[in-house]
């Protein structure tokens, strides 16, 4: 049978997991990294109208693919 293996250093295996989980070191192969990669702030305007549409008619809306960069509205 194979005995569990044994941790030689705490600090260097804490120091390890936090590089792992850092949103500072290592983004570009780490956890946090892999799994959020590069983000893009979000400009939001905003448009007060007098009159709010209900659930059934924003589903028979026309949708379309958009990408980073583009504007699209209204609100």
């Amino acid at each position: 049978s194979a005995a569990a293996p044994v941790l030689k250093n705490r600090r260097t295996l804490l120091e390890r997991a936090e590089k792992f989980i850092s949103d500072i070191y290592f983004t570009d192969c780490n956890l946090r990294g892999r799994l959020y990669g590069e983000s893009c702030p979000v400009q939001l305007e905003s448009f007060l109208s007098p009159k709010r549409i209900s659930f059934t008619e924003a589903c028979e809306q026309n949708f379309a693919p958009y990408k980073v960069g583009q504007t699209f509205g209204p609100t």
